[in-house]
């Protein structure tokens, strides 16, 4: 199905950001500092592209769509998914939030910082594992192909209403970025 391959799609960019994020939480380990821009940065793309750009389109159009077509039949599986969503929106708040005291060398910043990425980084993985071995093929076999067509209807609606392809290329670069500054940090 067209919607869940998109969703699919964001899914390995998002794991990209992980994977740098993973890379700043094991520099961080060794009590180095990767800059405050790397993370600003990396804030910036899970802020737009993972939660406005990605969790919008899981919880207000397939969420819905498969709650008010499923009769409470997933709703246990949809909230944990949807609760999910809100442990990483607080963890990413946190990061941001301690970001200002880590610019300053705060060791309390620092580990607010590394507590809140290794949090982040291994609810997020599980999270995107689920929906994509679990979730996702079990959405392929409940819906009907008029439901199908319905569903992706609704995403196609819903990306031509807002400017979706410069969300995505603003975070692409937002991405790469992250990639290059993790690159010049790992060979300090």
């Amino acid at each position: 199905m067209d919607v869940l391959l998109k969703l699919i799609g964001e899914h390995a960019h998002i794991l990209q950001g992980i994977n740098c994020l993973e890379k700043a939480r094991d520099v961080l380990e060794q009590n180095r500092q990767p800059s405050v821009e790397f993370f600003k940065t990396a804030v910036l793309f899970f802020k737009e592209y993972a939660d406005k750009l990605h969790h919008y389109k899981e919880e207000y159009l397939l969420f819905s769509f498969l709650a008010s077509k499923k009769g409470g039949n997933i709703d246990l599986e949809i909230g944990s998914l949807r609760y999910q969503h809100e442990l990483n929106r607080r963890c990413i708040k946190k990061i941001e939030d301690s970001l200002k005291g880590y610019e300053t060398c705060s060791e309390i910043a620092t580990t607010t910082l590394l507590e809140n990425l290794a949090v982040y980084i291994s609810i997020l993985k599980r999270h995107i594992y689920r929906e994509d071995h679990l979730f996702f093929p079990m959405t392929e076999t409940e819906l009907s192909v008029d439901e199908k067509k319905q569903l992706n209807d609704e995403f196609d609606e819903e990306e031509a209403g807002y400017n979706t392809k410069q969300m995505i290329s603003d975070n692409l670069a937002r991405l790469q970025k992250m990639e290059k500054l993790i690159l010049e940090m790992e060979k300090e």
